[in-house]
């Protein structure tokens, strides 16, 4: 994972964010438009799956990289339905 701070030059890779006073620091926040990578939780955890947030999302600034954003046609990522999950089934 890679977390741009204020006042710094390089970013930190495999840095999170975990006191709530360092997100002040950071300099790019998830709102309308950010685009990142799915983690699994895992340290290296980079997959093929990414995400758009349509809205301000807080609660992900400093523990996802923003590698994007979207800067036209806003109304298209709107259209996009969402992903449902209907039912999950667990057998031996």
């Amino acid at each position: 994972m890679e977390i741009k701070l204020k006042k710094e030059i390089e970013p930190k890779y495999g840095y999170q964010i975990l006191n709530p006073s360092e997100i002040v620091n950071l300099t790019n926040f998830f709102e309308k438009g950010s685009l990142a990578m799915v983690k699994s939780g895992e340290r290296s955890s980079s997959s093929t799956e990414f995400f758009f947030v349509t809205n301000k999302f807080p609660e992900l600034d400093g523990r996802y990289s923003i590698f994007g954003k979207v800067i036209k046609g806003m109304e298209i990522l709107k259209k996009i339905e969402k992903d449902l999950i209907y039912e999950i089934i667990i057998s031996n």
